[in-house]
């Protein structure tokens, strides 16, 4: 696979790089990137040609694509499949490891975006393909790594529901548009319609049948999502809360305990795993 390696330039991964030096880069089924991007770094619409699975340590990362807007967290990964536009955003610095796939492995995976749950065990796999990549007599193993990660990513996904799709219909796409650059404001769907040229009846109409969610829906999970990326930059539940326009810290604790599964100050400790 003729994938380019990069290096590490992160601090987080210094200690890796030390310890496993470049090698030259040989031809493998996986190639892995460990890197740090600034706080509020962005990258334009893209694509790779090898599909890409991206493992996130500290910060978070927001990937936009045709189908919809996702954010990865501490504790989840995002598989980009090869040849898919997207473009990427960092809230703050942010570690992950990118890990390239061989295609001939990945044709049975999703041709779309997937987040992924980072296990304990495809978190030590992306440091395995880091160490391994450097030393030339482990083509063999370094592939079955590269298996072993594709195997990962075609698990059944139990993690929090962190995508919302944006729908096709111009109007549509404007009116979450205005709801993402302002979370925290509690429009309704009357005055969200008359921003976009339309009516709230057509409005609710597109939420259902082009998102599968209820404006209201919709709307909760933008504000959870945005919750979840405030949380892992260390925001406290309060005055998160308060940024997304709940009234109370038991209200968007209730909301926030049924979407994600768990209540935020446990979802907190999960973002904020150390990296063993």
């Amino acid at each position: 696979m003729h994938c380019i390696i990069g290096e590490t330039s992160s601090s987080f991964f210094r200690e890796t790089a030390k310890m496993h030096p470049p090698a030259a880069i040989v031809d493998s089924d996986i190639a892995a990137f460990a890197i740090e991007h600034g706080a509020g770094m962005q990258v334009a619409e893209h694509h790779h040609d090898c599909g890409q699975i991206s493992v996130v340590f500290r910060g978070t990362l927001a990937v936009t694509s045709d189908d919809g807007w996702r954010v990865v967290p501490p504790g989840m990964a995002i598989w980009i499949p090869p040849q898919l536009p997207h473009s990427a955003r960092y809230s703050e610095s942010s570690s992950l490891i990118h890990l390239r796939l061989s295609n001939g492995l990945t044709s049975s995976l999703p041709g779309n975006c997937v987040s992924v749950v980072a296990t304990d065990f495809l978190r030590a796999l992306a440091f395995e393909a880091l160490r391994l990549q450097r030393v030339e007599s482990q083509s063999e193993a370094i592939n079955l790594v590269a298996r072993l990660v594709v195997m990962q990513i075609a698990l059944p996904q139990s993690g929090p529901k962190l995508y919302l799709p944006h729908g096709r219909d111009r109007r549509l796409q404007q009116a979450t548009a205005i709801l993402r650059s302002a979370p925290g404001e509690n429009v309704t769907l009357d005055e969200l319609a008359h921003k976009v040229h339309t009516s709230g009846r057509t409005l609710a109409r597109l939420f259902v049948t082009e998102t599968g969610m209820s404006f209201t829906r919709w709307r909760d999970y933008l504000k959870i999502i945005n919750a979840i990326d405030r949380l892992a930059r260390q925001r406290s539940i309060t005055q998160t809360a308060l940024e997304l326009g709940y009234r109370s810290t038991s209200s968007f604790t209730t909301l926030f305990t049924r979407l994600v599964g768990l209540p935020p100050k446990r979802y907190m400790q999960f973002l904020h795993k150390p990296v063993s």
